[in-house]
């Protein structure tokens, strides 16, 4: 057999063999799409529900109390809503510019150290406008590296009753869902930050004051396609 023509034959082996990977890739993004869309479709069905009856997710979680530019006021009160049985953790509040508030999620590891997972910016009509990572002195957490991160962020879950507005724990609950692959690589440019500014400044980047959101991302949950 010539070498032109056993070349030839390898190629086309090459990519009999190539086209299932690449249509299990291509099915594995469509489902991945199809599930993301199918979470925003139920986030826009609480937002416009709440909106029917003159309300909003902010609203809802500040639970009539004033709004007030403050980062030491919790909404709806101190220390947020905690799940006793699995301590994962939310709060709201308000004291960055380019947004209405914020809310915080959490969950602990096995030895009950706090972790931050991502913070959800709100804008005042009660939608959320962004995802970001922040730095370790915002929230006094423990610092664990993306692929960890990653590992506690499936076990974020809070009983929707626990809140007397369901719904906003609903919304946490989906947005974190649709936005599943956005979050993972929002962890891993917050690692690639750190690693950079290690590199660039020979010191922990923790406590630097200069730098609150390590990676950030804007979101449009109306824009679906």
């Amino acid at each position: 057999m010539d070498r032109r023509k056993f070349l030839n034959i390898i190629s086309v082996s090459s990519l009999t063999l190539l086209l299932p990977i690449q249509n299990n890739a291509q099915l594995l993004f469509n489902n991945s799409k199809v599930f993301a869309e199918k979470y925003l479709l139920k986030i826009l069905e609480i937002i416009k529900s709440l909106k029917a009856n003159g309300s909003n997710l902010v609203l809802k979680i500040m639970d009539g109390k004033k709004y007030k530019f403050d980062p030491m006021v919790h909404y709806p009160f101190d220390g947020g809503i905690v799940d006793p049985k699995t301590n994962s953790r939310v709060f709201f509040h308000a004291h960055r510019k380019n947004e209405y508030g914020h809310f915080h999620t959490f969950v602990e590891d096995d030895n009950g150290n706090l972790i931050h997972l991502v913070l959800i910016s709100m804008n005042k009509k009660g939608e959320p406008i962004g995802l970001s990572t922040v730095n370790r002195w915002v929230t006094g957490d423990k610092y664990v590296n993306a692929e960890e991160l990653k590992h506690h962020f499936g076990k974020f879950k809070i009983n929707k009753y626990l809140f007397k507005e369901e719904r906003v724990l609903e919304f946490i609950e989906n947005l974190f869902k649709a936005y599943k692959k956005e979050i993972f690589t929002l962890f891993e440019k917050r690692d690639t930050w750190i690693k950079n500014y290690v590199n660039t400044y020979y010191n922990e980047p923790f406590e630097d004051r200069k730098f609150e959101v390590l990676s950030s991302i804007k979101i449009d949950v109306f824009k679906t396609d």
